[in-house]
C-alpha cells in the first residue's frame, strides 16, 4: 500500500483541472436531445376553470379542549379549521373581533401549496368580500358576521371551494 502524499490546494486544484481535459464531451446528438427537452412549454390555451373541492381535514371545535393542551392558545373562543383538496390545504383561523360590537369576528386564512396570485371570495348570507392573498399566500377577512360562511379560493386556471362553515362553531 503506498501512501498518497497530500497535496496543497494549489496541486489538487491542478490535478482536478488535468483530468478534465481527459474527459470525451458527449455526442453533439445527445446534447441536443438534451436540451430539446428543455424548452419552455407553451401556456395552455385558456379555457375553463379547473373546480376543486376541498374537504375538512381538521376542526378545532371538535377537538377536546385536552386534547390540544395548554399551548395551543386562543382559548375556547378561536377555532382553526383545516380544508384539503389536490395537493393545497387551506387553514383558517375564526377569533371574535376585538375592536368591534359583539358578533363578528375576524377570519384569516393561508392556502398552502404550489399556487401563487390568488383572491379569496367570503359570502355569508347577502355580503360577499374578495381581497387578494398576500405575498404569503394569506388573507384577512374582519368584522364577518355570523351565519353560514362560503370560502372560494380563485387563480388563473382553478377555483377551489370550501364546504359551507358556521360561524359561531354551530352556526
Amino acid at each position: 500500500m503506498n501512501p498518497k502524499p497530500d497535496l496543497d490546494d494549489d496541486a489538487l486544484a491542478q490535478s482536478l483541472h488535468a483530468g478534465r481535459q481527459q474527459l470525451e464531451d458527449a455526442p453533439p446528438a445527445l446534447i441536443q436531445r438534451a436540451i430539446g427537452l428543455w424548452q419552455p412549454q407553451a401556456a395552455p390555451a385558456s379555457g375553463p376553470l379547473r373546480r376543486l373541492l376541498a374537504t375538512l381535514s381538521f376542526d378545532s371545535a371538535a377537538t377536546s379542549p385536552l386534547a390540544l393542551g395548554l399551548r395551543s392558545g386562543g382559548g375556547a373562543s378561536a377555532r382553526q379549521l383545516l380544508f384539503s383538496a389536490d395537493g393545497r390545504d387551506v387553514d383558517l383561523r375564526l377569533v371574535p373581533a376585538t375592536t368591534a360590537a359583539p358578533l363578528r369576528w375576524t377570519l384569516r386564512g393561508q392556502l398552502l401549496g404550489p399556487d401563487a396570485g390568488a383572491t379569496a371570495e367570503l359570502q355569508v348570507g347577502e355580503h360577499t368580500a374578495r381581497i387578494a392573498l398576500d405575498e404569503l399566500a394569506e388573507f384577512r377577512f374582519e368584522l364577518v358576521p355570523e351565519g353560514e360562511c362560503r370560502l372560494r379560493l380563485r387563480s388563473g386556471d382553478w377555483i377551489l371551494e370550501l364546504p359551507p362553515f358556521g360561524i359561531p362553531f354551530g352556526a
